[in-house]
């Protein structure tokens, strides 16, 4: 008898075994709760120029940002060099506009300079910048937006497509006529 009990408790705590672990054949006696409802869809579609040209930059003062994450915003970035007296020229009419419409219409202007940290920095500095700037730049970035001039001006639109293209400096009419396609 001490050897039938024996046996009845290793097959019972065998069936336990696998049923806890998921074996498929216990998958009947055992449902799977039923699936919660999903959330519904984001308003945001998926696969645009933001997320195809992303990237996770460090920002002049500290942190990161990952362009991807203004999806939902109107985003104006523009590419920058340090030594560059147009990407000088143009600080003014970008900071009027972005403090125009940061807190209106969630207006992100954002500065991407590249060469030397220090020199990025500098530049925001001297020139008083009061947008965000990310450094650090790569040529894989350059060459995913084309950037072989400064400055080069690139129009996200809230669902986080190119809208417009421009390079060179632009004067504060044509960057409030070219932002009115985006906010």
């Amino acid at each position: 008898m001490h050897r039938g009990t024996f046996l009845l408790a290793l097959i019972l705590g065998l069936v336990v075994l696998f049923a806890l672990s998921g074996c498929w054949w216990f998958e009947g006696l055992f449902p799977s709760p039923s699936p919660s409802p999903s959330p519904s869809p984001s308003p945001l579609p998926a696969n645009t120029d933001m997320d195809r040209k992303d990237f996770t930059l460090p920002l002049v003062g500290g942190g990161t940002l990952t362009l991807s994450s203004l999806k939902g915003k109107p985003v104006l970035l523009v590419f920058f060099w340090p030594l560059c007296s147009h990407c000088r020229e143009e600080v003014p009419a970008l900071n009027t506009v972005y403090l125009k419409y940061k807190d209106t219409h969630n207006l992100v202007v954002l500065g991407a300079g590249y060469g030397s940290e220090a020199n990025v920095a500098y530049f925001v500095q001297q020139n008083g910048v009061q947008y965000p700037v990310v450094f650090a730049v790569t040529s894989s970035i350059l060459d995913a937006y084309g950037v072989y001039d400064v400055p080069h001006n690139v129009f996200f639109n809230r669902e986080g497509n190119i809208t417009r293209v421009f390079v060179g400096p632009l004067s504060l009419a044509k960057l409030e006529e070219y932002l009115q396609e985006i906010l």
